[in-house]
């Protein structure tokens, strides 16, 4: 049986209400632009530069764009789904005649209250919680898993990796670095280390290093000091080791961090 997930935010609340009134039964079902198209949302791809999304509308009705040069489908579909959320989390308290929003890059837990309510109403709207569970239960976490979530869901590597931070059952961190330089973390409530200061370097002890140094990269899980990604963590230990892996977005130049904890 699911365990019972008490005081909702909004966001889970209003990502439910749509899978519940849509009859949506799992996530093969779920069609983004007839929900869109049901709320008078026209979808569409446009060249937007560097701008991922944007969504405009009023009373009557509006129009979402969504950047067609994004390389894969899944931020695609990860971004139209962050411009719903932007759309069913803020309508209902939007005093102008016409709301505007643009979102130039749909990075993690971003201590903006709308963008990770818009984030969160996502995750929960692609990746429904009852069914991400099903998904994952029994598997091992590692890279593998966060590749088949993303496949499976069909969204990127970064909101699957988001998504089991969140409501997965091992506690795990995510670390996204972008030219040598930590952009988001997200860390499982259960993750024994939680600080990485603002602007930190990739540690050069990392295999996500050896990328950024233009070296090749490991992406089998490896071992590392934990005291190497948290040396602010007067909490840890000498000798005590995380399992970490990576996965390179060479478009971006940005390396993907998975870190779970050593059983031994």
């Amino acid at each position: 049986m699911e365990k019972i997930v008490k005081n909702k935010s909004l966001a889970v609340k209003n990502a439910e209400k749509i899978i519940s009134e849509y009859k949506i039964q799992n996530a093969k079902e779920l069609d983004l632009e007839l929900i869109a198209n049901a709320e008078r949302l026209i979808v569409e791809e446009a060249d937007l530069g560097d701008t991922w999304g944007k969504i405009v509308y009023n009373s009557d009705g509006g129009i979402i764009k969504i950047n067609k040069n994004l390389r894969e489908t899944g931020q695609k579909r990860f971004t139209l789904a962050h411009e719903l959320g932007h759309y069913f989390n803020e309508k209902d308290f939007r005093t102008n005649s016409l709301y505007k929003h643009i979102d130039k890059f749909l990075g993690f837990n971003n201590k903006n209250k709308y963008e990770d309510d818009a984030n969160e109403f996502a995750a929960e709207l692609l990746m429904h919680r009852i069914w991400f569970n099903d998904f994952c239960k029994g598997k091992k976490i590692n890279m593998e898993l966060i590749k088949s979530i993303a496949e499976f869901f069909n969204v990127s590597l970064s909101a699957a990796a988001f998504r089991y931070a969140n409501v997965g059952k091992y506690p795990i961190g995510v670390i996204y670095s972008t030219d040598g330089v930590v952009k988001w973390k997200l860390f499982n409530d259960y993750f024994p280390f939680r600080f990485i200061g603002y602007n930190f370097n990739v540690p050069v002890e990392s295999s996500a290093y050896d990328f950024f140094a233009g070296r090749d990269m490991q992406t089998s899980e490896d071992l590392i000091e934990a005291t190497c990604w948290f040396p602010e963590d007067r909490n840890i230990k000498a000798g005590v080791y995380l399992y970490e892996q990576n996965i390179a977005m060479q478009f971006y130049n940005s390396v993907l961090t998975l870190l779970w904890e050593d059983d031994n």
